[in-house]
């Protein structure tokens, strides 16, 4: 018995993302911060260059509904504003119900997380490890390479992501180069001892 031949129509994929390369597609939104829009470091070095980009995020907007997903993919150059390396902003969701995944494909650094009640951690992020962002948690990135931080993401399209506003400070740890390895600097909130207020302001030094 002879059997139907079914035409099965085959089409390219629209999206591509190679291990460690720019993302690339149709209906790709990029953003990019530079040096200059570098208010969220502890200090500012007036001899850098003001367009030096310190990182872009490419992504895949899928519909906003419930059950649709984003991709994105992040390249954080490598760099220092004086000690403090090169970190994303942060961010956190608006729909605290939502989780994110994050895949490093390529470069070392930190992913610090920061939840409702302020606690500050971090996880190492190198080629191939997968990281899990849980829902109501805020995260930030830093790279502590001389080479730049390719990580690849999936957010649920609802999640409704918001920056981070960092006027007085929000993330209470921030990651220099002490001497060559990183340290991460925690700043403690003040205590009302009765005591003169700034010597309430105290920095633990903590070195890995």
């Amino acid at each position: 018995m002879k059997q139907a031949e079914h035409k099965i129509p085959v089409t390219k994929a629209q999206l591509h993302q190679h291990w460690q390369q720019r993302m690339e597609g149709d209906n790709l939104t990029n953003k990019i911060v530079r040096i200059k829009d570098a208010d969220y470091f502890d200090t500012t070095d007036p001899n850098l260059d003001p367009e030096q980009i310190i990182y872009e995020v490419t992504l895949k907007e899928s519909s906003p509904e419930t059950g649709h997903l984003h991709w994105g993919h992040i390249i954080l150059n490598p760099g220092k504003i004086n000690d403090e390396y090169f970190m994303t902003r942060g961010h956190y969701h608006v729909n605290d119900h939502t989780e994110e995944y994050i895949l490093c494909m390529g470069g070392y650094g930190f992913l610090m997380y920061l939840d409702k009640d302020g606690n500050c951690w971090c996880e190492e992020m190198e080629e191939g490890s997968l990281h899990h962002i849980p829902a109501g948690v805020g995260r930030r990135i830093i790279n502590l390479d001389d080479q730049p931080l390719h990580l690849s993401f999936c957010v649920p399209a609802d999640s409704g992501t918001q920056e981070f506003d960092f006027e007085g400070g929000v993330f209470p740890c921030r990651i220099f180069d002490d001497n060559g390895e990183p340290a991460i600097r925690v700043d403690l909130p003040p205590v009302n001892d009765g005591e003169d207020e700034s010597a309430a302001e105290i920095e633990a030094l903590l070195k890995m």
